[in-house]
């Protein structure tokens, strides 16, 4: 199955259904795109050079999510992000499935390293060894953090 990008996505959260706009993200969505990722203290300095894999999710004219794809050495799900207040209503999950459907046009496997594991793991991701974060990311091979870092490395198989 191929899909490219979802224009309109309609989530159900408990009986009242969601609609949200996932698309591309573009240059004007930078801004919210570093402000969703704040909130979570991830990296905001590849924003612009991975602009092209960055999808947003809008509600009702507000950007409420974002994901990438980082396509490197490895196909890594990445800088994925909902606003606090609209936690809890599909948003993430819907941001997943179109990342995964993205990515499965071009891999097999999709990585990740996460501080929320169990969201993932419902996903159909399923956590590796701690060690082969250094096999897998050259950055984690130098972190003079490595042994106390809370981040959980898993992998989807698509």
């Amino acid at each position: 199955m191929k899909i490219r990008v979802i224009r309109v996505i309609r989530v159900r959260f408990r009986t009242k259904p969601m609609d949200i706009d996932i698309r591309k993200a573009t240059q004007a969505d930078i801004r919210d795109i570093k402000k969703l990722l704040s909130f979570y203290a991830l990296d905001t300095e590849k924003v612009e050079k991975n602009l092209p894999e960055f999808i947003i999710a809008v509600k009702d004219g507000i950007t409420v999510g974002c994901a990438c794809l980082d396509v490197g050495d490895i196909v890594e799900l990445r800088s994925i992000a909902v606003l606090p207040s609209y936690r809890n209503q599909g948003i993430g999950s819907a941001l997943v499935k179109v990342v995964l459907n993205r990515a499965a046009e071009i891999t097999d496997k999709v990585y990740l390293r996460t501080t929320s594991p169990v969201f993932f793991e419902k996903k159909g991701a399923h956590r590796l060894q701690n060690d082969e974060k250094k096999v897998i990311w050259k950055e984690c091979d130098e972190c003079d953090k490595f042994n106390i870092c809370k981040q959980a490395m898993m992998r989807f198989d698509i």
